[in-house]
């Protein structure tokens, strides 16, 4: 094992670089690029410009989707979930994507949650920047990691197979652990109706949260959070799934042109 060990570390500084490699490209051009090293025959594949999209009341502090690097997006005021969508125009990183889609083809993604954004420590008065530790523990309990091996739509029919036909790869953040892909097209842009209407969808999934803004509200809902900590834990994937089926029985998964 401690001969591998080497090799298996200079590969992951190699896939590093090419992703950082990608990202300057990718930030020049603002669509996809050939992956660095890869830019044809059978292994072709691209750097995809990566984007998010929040539409509840937590935050999503960062993450990945296939090696590229999420941006931190903040959710919406709580009075407001359901109405706006933050998010979506800034990239951090670059994702690796095959040419072509195919059925069955899948993404790992990885995020993390600040669950109660409008929860927050009490300064201390002492020189500088302080916040009372006990407080600051007792809200980082609640952060969660999160991580799920999805389906990755097809692109949009104008695009047909191709993936170095459209703009970006764009994580949608729904309710209870939902995560919902598109890419950057005009076309899905004039389909967000859909988008708020699987959120509605999505937040039947899980138990909702209550509004955490003291410590007097987390004393008071201390065991349901704790509940809901535990539930988010394995919730599964559902809308990305469904969607793709229903692409299926339309007839609307592209053919590939090989």
């Amino acid at each position: 094992m401690s001969e591998k060990f080497p090799a298996s570390i200079f590969k992951l500084v190699k896939l590093t670089l090419l992703l950082l490699l990608a990202v300057a490209i990718t930030s020049c051009s603002g669509g996809f690029e050939p992956f660095v090293g890869v830019t044809s025959g059978k292994n072709k594949s691209y750097a995809a410009p990566v984007e998010a999209v929040e539409y509840n009341y937590e935050n999503m502090s960062g993450g990945s989707i296939n090696g590229g690097c999420i941006p931190g997006t903040n959710g919406v005021d709580d009075y407001e979930v359901g109405k706006k969508r933050y998010g979506g125009g800034s990239t951090c990183g670059a994702a690796h994507l095959p040419a072509k889609w195919k059925p069955g083809m899948t993404a790992r993604v990885y995020w993390r949650v600040l669950p109660y954004p409008g929860w927050r420590p009490r300064m201390l008065n002492l020189p500088g920047v302080n916040f009372d530790e006990k407080e600051s523990a007792a809200i980082k309990q609640y952060d969660e990691n999160h991580s799920a091996e999805i389906p990755l739509p097809p692109p949009p029919p104008s695009a047909g197979d191709d993936f170095g036909k459209v703009a970006n790869i764009t994580v949608h953040f729904l309710a209870c652990n939902q995560l919902y892909i598109t890419y950057g097209t005009v076309e899905e842009g004039k389909n967000t109706p859909m988008h708020y209407k699987l959120f509605a969808k999505s937040q039947k999934l899980c138990t909702p949260r209550p509004s955490i803004k003291s410590m007097a509200d987390y004393r008071r809902n201390k065991a349901k959070l704790d509940a809901i900590k535990a539930e988010r834990q394995n919730i599964p994937q559902v809308i990305l799934p469904e969607y793709i089926q229903e692409l299926e029985r339309q007839g609307k998964l592209p053919v590939s042109a090989k």
